[in-house]
């Protein structure tokens, strides 16, 4: 059986302003919004990812998590080609960082991006 990697889903406690951060910090490119099972939905494409955004239940109070106490998904990842260039391009489009310049391996060294809703986006470069 073949699986091919299609989409993420996140729940934002601020779906438009997630999808603001997502564009004017992060670059992604918007692809269309609609209704998805009863419910409004944002597609993003970010480095050949789709991310789908939707809503939290209004009637729910979700609280934000940071990254470091989540159970199950807390960070996406994207390759660069050098880190070091990376965050200081994130950092001039207003990108805060919660760790950079980290040597997460002996061949890898990364920096994570403090995203909305106590996600983190996890910037990766191979070190040959």
């Amino acid at each position: 059986m073949k699986l091919e990697f299609e989409h993420v889903h996140y729940r934002c406690t601020d779906m438009q302003a997630t999808v603001k951060w997502y564009i004017e910090v992060m670059g992604a490119k918007f692809l269309e919004e609609k209704v998805l099972a009863g419910n409004p939905a944002v597609r993003l494409e970010l480095g050949g990812t789709i991310l789908n955004f939707f809503p939290a239940a209004a009637e729910t109070d979700l609280p934000k998590i940071p990254a470091k106490e989540k159970l199950g998904a807390y960070h996406i990842t994207f390759f660069v080609e050098n880190v070091d260039a990376a965050v200081a391009y994130f950092k001039n489009r207003g990108a805060k960082f919660f760790k950079e310049g980290l040597m997460a391996a002996t061949d890898l060294k990364v920096a994570f991006i403090e995203a909305p809703d106590g996600m983190l986006v996890e910037l990766m470069e191979t070190i040959q």
